[in-house]
């Protein structure tokens, strides 16, 4: 029976220059072993997913155009060739592979995967979007490469960028690989070098992480009433970053920036396109914490887990699949929802054995999700499941930990429509507010999140419905995860279940005290 699914993200392939991660001679066997398993496993895979950043049209000199995609078919006709490892896949899998685009691809188009030939015509689908759902009769399963949750890397479609949708980072990575092209030896790529395949450059550009740390407001600002003023300070982020790299690289702010099709740009051209980045994400989200988190999410990843959790209760998902930080990650801390991440399949030379390339299997049956990994011995190459750690939804920087109240208002077996009268959050903020109706027959969940400082988590949601003898009626759900004291909760007209953290749902009608976030659950 088909119920599995294969994800796989994060390759970089290339044309196999100096500065590309994605090196033939090193990582083709990592990858050939992986497309090998999927097409020994066909009578169980129903769908191979490749989630964003495949192939790469960035990690090249400022001085070169980046190569287009019959260039990169070309100098991997063993992957891409019509006998190739992705051409067996298509077979085998009688043309269920879907491309879902990322950062470094977000150009690619269907007429680019329909020159991937294959014998018996089968072909790459392109997501139409940068959300996918395999499963899309019920989306308890969602997949994206993440990159549109972070602020450098997500598709810059302003009206005013001449060169949409590329985001700033492209040109940090083709700042670092120009500096890459000066600092390598003759035959050396950047793949004999420690830690490549970072995907941002943070680490290797001194001097951007402290700009970060330097601009990130105080929460004692924000809890006194200045949070304009704290925020502002961000307000010329894009400006600061983009000279930082120019100085770190060599990079002249007039340089020419060779890009795609033969356009050129340059560092100072940059300036003036994100000059309002940080204003615009902050204005579009109604959120200059969401902003924050976007600007966080690029740096270190921190924040996906966060991301993850909010598009999984947009979505009602069970689990969600990402990529784009080259992290492998098997879970969510303390979360309703099941959050994966792909890893990468392009550690450096040394790196090898410390990092493996890794990938995804999902059972659609009960939405669990596997990271495996490949890993080389003597020359066998060979494939287990591996373990990674979890992430996280708060990262401490604003609180010590995460107090959301996360609640479950379960009507399925509830007899009536319940529609919404108000509802308030005394202390935090709603990330996912109560819905307009919930209909008899369904489950929804909110999100009430702490704010900046120690503060806590309060708040209520008031719904109405009609009686058996059509007389109203009004039915109001409360919950509270304090900083300080005790959790607590209550509804005069439906019963209820509570735990805290990774602790199991408690009693009827009992409420766990201590510990936090909170967690209610009431059922009709």
């Amino acid at each position: 029976m088909k119920n599995q699914i294969v994800v796989l993200s994060d390759i970089h392939i290339g044309t196999n220059a100096p500065t590309v991660w994605y090196q033939k001679e090193l990582h083709e066997p990592y990858l050939a072993t992986v497309l090998d398993w999927v097409i020994a496993n066909a009578p169980s895979i129903r769908e191979l997913i490749l989630l964003g950043d495949v192939v790469d049209f960035w990690t090249y000199p400022s001085d070169r155009e980046p190569p287009c995609f019959e260039d990169i078919i070309a100098a991997n006709s063993n992957i891409f060739g019509s006998h190739g490892k992705l051409s067996q896949v298509l077979t085998a899998l009688e043309g269920n592979v879907t491309y879902v685009r990322g950062n470094h691809d977000m150009t690619i188009t269907q007429d680019d995967l329909d020159k991937i030939q294959n014998p018996k015509g089968y072909k790459i689908k392109l997501s139409p979007g940068d959300i996918y759902y395999p499963i899309a009769e019920n989306k308890k399963i969602v997949c994206t490469h993440g990159h549109i949750y972070t602020m450098f890397n997500a598709p810059y479609n302003n009206a005013n960028n001449p060169i949409a949708p590329l985001p700033l980072g492209q040109f940090i990575t083709r700042a670092v690989a120009s500096m890459r092209q000066k600092q390598l030896k003759p035959g050396q790529t950047v793949a004999d070098l420690n830690d490549s395949g970072d995907p941002s450059g943070w680490d290797i550009v001194p001097g951007l992480l402290k700009i970060l740390k330097d601009a990130i407001p105080n929460p004692i600002e924000i809890l006194t009433g200045n949070e304009q003023q704290a925020w502002d300070t961000l307000s010329s982020l894009a400006k600061l970053i983009l000279n930082t790299v120019a100085n770190s690289t060599g990079i002249e702010r007039t340089q020419p920036i060779k890009l795609a099709l033969g356009k050129e740009t340059t560092f100072a051209e940059a300036e003036t396109i994100y000059e309002n980045l940080f204003s615009e994400w902050r204005e579009k989200n109604h959120s200059a914490l969401l902003a924050y988190k976007a600007i966080m999410a690029d740096a270190n990843g921190s924040y996906m887990g966060w991301f993850a959790q909010q598009l999984a209760f947009e979505a009602e998902a069970e689990l969600v699949v990402m990529g784009h930080t080259h992290q492998p990650i098997s879970g969510l801390e303390n979360s309703l929802i099941n959050y994966v991440n792909t890893g990468f399949h392009c550690p450096s030379r040394t790196d090898i054995g410390k990092k493996h390339p890794t990938f995804i299997l999902i059972n659609v049956d009960d939405f669990h999700a596997d990271i495996f990994q490949v890993f080389n011995n003597e020359g066998t190459y060979n494939i287990e499941v591996s373990y990674a750690q979890k992430a996280k939804v708060a990262d401490g920087t604003f609180s010590a930990g995460d107090f959301s109240c996360y609640i479950i208002i379960d009507n399925q077996q509830g007899k009536f429509d319940l529609n919404l009268e108000n509802y308030e959050a005394t202390s935090g903020h709603y990330v996912i507010a109560p819905p307009q109706k919930i209909s008899q027959g369904e489950q929804v969940k909110l999100w009430l999140q702490d704010n900046p400082g120690h503060s806590g988590a309060q708040g209520w949601a008031k719904y109405s419905y009609k009686d058996e003898e059509g007389i109203l009626k009004e039915i109001q759900f409360a919950y509270n995860c304090p900083f300080t004291f005790f959790n607590s909760a209550s509804c005069d007209n439906a019963n209820f279940y509570t735990k805290t953290a990774d602790s199991s749902w408690g009693t009827l009608n009992g409420v766990t005290k201590l510990g936090h976030p909170f967690f209610v659950k009431f059922v009709l």
